[in-house]
């Protein structure tokens, strides 16, 4: 059994040990989230990835050498395992867009967790959880590292991840589509046309976002329940590791905090 002696005096990992978080990506973002999460208290977890771990994987994903060729949720599964032996974890390797699993596992969550690195997953991923009243966490990581972005859609207490897309088109922040491409981007995605082929960032880059949406997350489970520190303030943060180019608002590690309602003809519904 895991030992929470040292965390006690923060919170009570035993008022999560019956909390459901479904995870969606358990990859160099979503394992780090998971990890942290698991050492906090949370032991019972579905989670969705159809990918394999590869020797590619290696400089920016924190499981072992000797877990390559498996699948990923399979390899988090064993980690959880073996942090925690009372934990209770399903794992499916399918992709969401076309799983029946998916939309019933999330009717039973108390959490879900968005980690994946394509648009269209995170927009489903947000009906989905709209269409049954359920938080969820959404966290991505710019182009390159320079920095990510990570929401939360609350029920009747923030707009959904639609809501702040909106938002950010209206005020011009679609930070994504203002860093250049890089040569072996256009290469990739113009020459070879390699799906959803990237630049990403350092191992740093990314577990940075990936510890900020684990703390979200972790306030969200633990609304109503006694703890030590306080909540963030905040349903939206715009992390940026280093400052890009023509962005006044970037910077060293500097956040933005922001909040962002329901908006009227949004598919939340505006509540």
């Amino acid at each position: 059994m895991l030992r929470f002696d040292r965390i006690q005096h923060l919170l009570s990992p035993e008022e999560l040990k019956n909390k459901l978080v479904v995870q969606v990506g358990v990859g160099s973002g979503g394992a780090p989230v998971n990890d942290h999460l698991t050492m906090n208290g949370v032991r019972r977890w579905v989670l969705f990835d159809p990918d394999s771990y590869d020797d590619i994987n290696l400089v920016k994903h924190p499981r072992n050498r000797g877990q390559l060729g498996k699948l990923k949720v399979n390899n988090q599964r064993d980690w959880i395992l073996d942090r925690n032996p009372d934990a209770e974890v399903t794992v499916y390797s399918e992709d969401i867009m076309s799983s029946k699993d998916f939309p019933e596992t999330l009717k039973q969550a108390d959490l879900v967790l968005c980690c994946a690195d394509k648009h269209e997953v995170r927009s489903y991923v947000n009906t989905v959880a709209v269409e049954n009243r359920k938080s969820c966490v959404t966290g991505s990581v710019f182009r390159q590292g320079f920095g990510g972005e990570i929401y939360a859609y609350i029920p009747t207490v923030s707009g959904c991840f639609d809501c702040m897309n909106r938002t950010a088109s209206e005020q011009g922040w679609n930070i994504g589509d203002s860093i250049d491409l890089i040569p072996e981007e256009r290469e990739n995605i113009y020459g070879l046309n390699l799906r959803d082929f990237k630049a990403s960032g350092l191992s740093m880059d990314i577990q940075t976002i990936a510890i900020i949406q684990a703390r979200i997350a972790l306030d969200i489970l633990l609304t109503g329940i006694e703890r030590k520190f306080s909540p963030l303030p905040t349903n939206w943060v715009i992390f940026y590791n280093r400052p890009m180019p023509n962005n006044e608002f970037s910077g060293f590690l500097k956040a933005l905090y922001l909040k962002c309602k329901p908006r009227r003809g949004c598919l939340c519904g505006g509540n």
